[in-house]
Order: structure tokens, then sequence, then C-alpha cells
């Protein structure tokens, strides 16, 4: 399917158990080739290389921005007792009451007092925790760029159809010329004989008309022209479409334009062929939108 490298993505949610708010952005705007400029907060700021992978299976060409706003309270740490050190200063008390006689109760204020026995929950597990729902919203809001980027495609799609016909029918009107275009061009050379009174040789005027029609046909770039076209078409209907395909496509169809002008020489074959270059710079234009 044909997709525009236009398009815009948002989704936001509330982050449980934080209660924080994530808004992602996306936008995207018809590049070369693929380039990804990713702002993360610094929660999840280690995982930049997991969000250019989700972007790349679903973006195949353009210059994409991408935001990630994260409140603060999403890395609050959670405090944890170290059981561990609450032991080891339990019985190291008790071991000098025993061995030194040392008098005196341990009590709870005592034992939280110590330093580094309340201490905050190691962030690792946490901030994995975050990136797995972090990561479901940046999914969502990938897949309405998707989508918008389909849509559009669509319309693309709807235009250079449009296009592509106005082009055949010019094309259908240069070869209908073509032969009008002789008679004049034999009318011509007999009337400029008359005029000179030279008397005509019917084989000899016979051999100018062919050696003139074989300078101003056209038939070949034509039927070129018309193949491009449906090449072009067949292009845009491909599940494997790509904007450089269809680019290259037209500039052909424009090669080949400039080639029957110039060897026409006839000033209604050059107004259709100009129409028609009119119309393949539209194209042009146009395709370079289509990822």
């Amino acid at each position: 399917m044909v997709k525009s490298m236009t398009g815009v993505g948002r989704a936001e949610a509330i982050l449980p158990p934080w209660n924080s708010k994530i808004v992602v952005d996306i936008r995207t705007v018809n590049h070369k080739f693929l380039e990804l400029t990713a702002k993360l907060p610094p929660q999840i700021a280690g995982y930049e290389g997991e969000v250019r992978d989700m972007v790349r299976r679903r973006v195949r060409r353009g210059y994409i921005q991408l935001q990630v706003s994260l409140d603060e309270s999403a890395e609050a740490p959670t405090l944890a007792l170290d059981h561990r050190m609450v032991r080891d200063y339990v019985r190291l008390s008790r071991e000098l009451q025993s061995k030194y006689r040392i008098q005196g109760e341990l009590d709870l204020h005592t034992v939280l007092a110590y330093p580094g026995i309340i201490a905050p929950q190691k962030a690792d597990a946490d901030h994995g925790r975050l990136w797995r729902q972090c990561r479901k919203v940046i999914a969502l809001a990938l897949n309405r760029l998707v989508k918008m980027q389909q849509v559009e495609g669509a319309a693309l799609i709807r235009d250079l159809r449009k296009r592509v016909s106005k082009i055949r029918h010019a094309v259908l009107a240069i070869e209908q010329r073509v032969p009008e275009r002789l008679r004049e061009r034999r009318a011509n050379l007999l009337a400029q004989l008359k005029d000179l009174h030279v008397e005509s040789d019917s084989k000899r005027i016979l051999e100018e008309v062919a050696f003139i029609s074989e300078k101003v046909d056209i038939h070949e770039e034509c039927i070129r022209l018309k193949s491009h076209c449906s090449m072009f078409l067949g292009a845009l209907s491909s599940s494997a479409a790509s904007g450089k395909k269809l680019d290259f496509i037209a500039q052909e169809m424009l090669r080949e334009t400039d080639t029957l002008a110039a060897k026409a020489r006839d000033m209604a074959i050059s107004r259709r062929a100009i129409e028609i270059k009119g119309e393949i710079e539209k194209v042009k234009e146009q395709v370079r939108n289509v990822e």
C-alpha cells in the first residue's frame, strides 16, 4: 500500500502505579532516507535503541521527530529495608553486650537511624517495568501515524491516477495529430514546388515525404510513453510501491516527452507536450511525498 511520508501520531496515558502521565508525539515529513530524531525523558533514555527499532519496523523512509514527555513522579524512588544489614546490626549489638557486658537495649529508632538500613530500592526493575508500559504508548502513537500516512497515501494515489490519465489522453491526441501533420507537410511541399514552377515528380515527392516522415516520426516515443504510464500505474497498485521507483518512472516519462517534442516540430504537438510535461512535474512533486 502506498503511504505518504507526512503524518502525525499522538498517544497519551496514565501509567500505574506512578500515576504519571506520558505523552508521545511523532511527526514525519518527506526525506530521501530514514532519519529519526528521538527526544526521550531520563527515565527511559537507556531504551533509545529499542525505540529506533520500533520506528524502523513501521516506517521505511522520511524525517521523523519523536518526543516522549513523562511526569517526573514516575522516577520517584521506592524505599526498601536492607534486611541483611538489619540482621548484622542486631547480631553485632548482641555480641557487644555479651562480650563486653555493655548495658542498654536496642530499639526501633536506633536501628532506623543507622545509615543504609532504609534506602531507595534498586531502579533497574522499576525502569524495566516503566519502559514496558511506555513502549505500549509509543506503539499506539506509531499505529496512529501509519494510519494517517495510509489515508494520505490513498489521496495521493487518486491524484496520481488522475494525472496519468491526463497524460495518456494527451498522448492519444498527439498520435491522432501525426497523420494530419504529414498530410500538411506533403501539401506544403507541393505548394512550394508549384510556386517555384518546378515539375512535380510523384516518385520524388513520395521519397521526400518519406524522408520527412522518418525525421518527425514520434510513434516509438508515444509507445514508450504509454508503456511508462502503464508501468507507473502498476507500481502504484503494487504492495511494494516506493517513492524512489515512482520517481524513476516519472523521470523516464519526462525524457520521452522531451524527445517527442524535439522531433515533432509542430505547434499543436508542442502544446500537448507542454501539457504532458506540466502533469509529469506535478506527478514528480507528489511522488516526493510517497514513502
